[in-house]
């Protein structure tokens, strides 16, 4: 595809020149991801016992509610439309009063199952403004020689979220009950990660959609009419959206994030219980060591993505995923399980860094948030495939051990699609 310039300036500027320009960018998202609407998915698993033990109902049904979460999946490629057009800023910042209104609501239900799975729903739909997809949108046009640094900062925000804010939430449930929970998720998200989005995260279009000049003169309100000019920009046309969904890099992307969302979001919910499948009690360091590992692998990756050739970065990291995925067998020794947990992890890792980078390398920027909102839905896909799969081939085999093959060979096929995908035009 012929790739649009992306930046207002003549010049390419150098990595440094990009982060004295974009570097509060880069921190407003890293805000929102800790924030956003991941952390709930860090620490949901702490509202299970409480809301069965106050309503009254089981785990099986409260799992199936919060589920529900994944129609957020349907709406991803729209919210990413919107995106496009009226900029990354105004769709995160509604979307993060939204879902805080979201949990308000969801701390005041009077106790009948149905209202739970609608506002789960809601969540769901309205979640993927509260994401990556649209971080990464604005933090893609403030860099070019640094992107895969920027995105892998902004990205590690989620991780760097459940570690300061798990302790709060928990200490709140535990003093009172699920409501305390709920509404410290709904004041985090409104009265932190909104203003930071709000006043931080900043878009930029291509030197050729608008020039400098014609921002000031269009606006006539200077610097803050220019902003506004430059967030809201034209989404591709149906041509050429058409024409990127069929392209050889999209189809070897999309079927990439598929395969590899499978045995990470797998891995990820059956940990402790594969564990303790292998003969370890201990199971907490290995977790906190799990969340460590994703948390260095999305600086780390996105560090290698600016220096190298992103697809065998990419390709080297499924590689260790497909062989970690053996390290979990059925009497592995402990020194194999961790290896095992440090190769998912560093996969896990990888997800949100190579979509956003290879997007932002193969599209251009009115299709950008279109584009990952699909990539998004179809890696949700394989995040479903890969929790209800491992669950039924434990519970039909009563061991781990052919969802793990099932999965080792899945990450092959997506080392070759990583390696199909073509270099950049330049």
């Amino acid at each position: 595809m012929n790739r649009q310039p992306t930046s207002l300036f003549a010049a390419r500027p150098t990595a440094l020149q990009e982060w004295q320009r974009g570097g509060s960018v880069v921190a407003s998202a890293h805000v929102g991801m800790a924030t956003g609407a991941g952390l709930y998915f860090y620490t949901s698993s702490l509202f299970v016992i409480p809301l069965s033990e106050q309503y009254g109902w089981s785990r099986g049904d409260i799992a199936m509610g919060a589920a529900l979460g994944l129609l957020g999946s349907l709406t991803a490629p729209l919210i990413g439309r919107l995106t496009d057009r009226f900029g990354a800023r105004i769709i995160a910042a509604i979307s993060f009063v939204m879902i805080a209104a979201v949990f308000a609501v969801m701390s005041q239900m009077p106790g009948p199952y149905i209202h739970f799975v609608l506002l789960s729903a809601l969540f769901g739909i309205v979640a993927p403004g509260a994401t990556g997809m649209t971080f990464s949108r604005a933090v893609t046009g403030w860099f070019e020689r640094a992107r895969g640094q920027a995105l892998g900062i902004m990205a590690a925000g989620a991780s760097i979220g459940a570690l300061l804010f798990t302790p709060l939430i928990a200490h709140m449930i535990w003093q009172y009950g699920p409501e305390g929970g709920l509404l410290t998720l709904a004041a985090l998200a409104a009265f932190l990660g909104a203003p930071v989005i709000l006043v931080g995260l900043k878009d930029r279009v291509a030197e050729n959609e608008v020039s400098e000049a014609e921002l000031h003169e269009e606006s006539g309100t200077g610097a803050l009419g220019s902003l506004a000019a430059i967030e809201r920009s034209a989404p591709a046309s149906r041509s050429k959206i058409w024409a990127s969904l069929r392209s050889r890099s999209f189809i070897a992307l999309a079927l990439a994030v598929f395969v590899t969302n499978i045995p990470t979001s797998g891995i990820l919910t059956q940990l402790e219980p594969l564990l303790r499948h292998n003969g370890i009690e201990r199971t907490a360091p290995l977790i906190a060591m799990y969340s460590v590992v994703v948390l260095i692998a999305r600086i780390g990756i996105g560090w290698l993505f600016d220096r190298t050739d992103a697809r065998y970065v990419a390709a080297v990291v499924t590689m260790a995923a497909a062989a970690g995925c053996l390290m979990f067998y059925s009497g592995a020794p402990g020194w194999m399980v961790i290896m095992g947990i440090v190769c998912v992890g560093l996969m896990q890792g990888l997800e949100l860094d190579a979509i956003g980078y290879f997007v932002g390398r193969h599209f251009d920027r009115d299709e950008f948030g279109l584009m990952f909102g699909m990539l998004l839905t179809i890696s949700l896909l394989g995040t479903a495939l890969g929790v209800v799969g491992f669950g039924m081939l434990y519970d039909a085999t009563l061991s781990y051990d052919l969802a793990l093959t099932l999965a080792a060979g899945g990450l092959v096929v997506a080392l070759a699609a990583y390696l199909s995908i073509p270099r950049e035009a330049e």
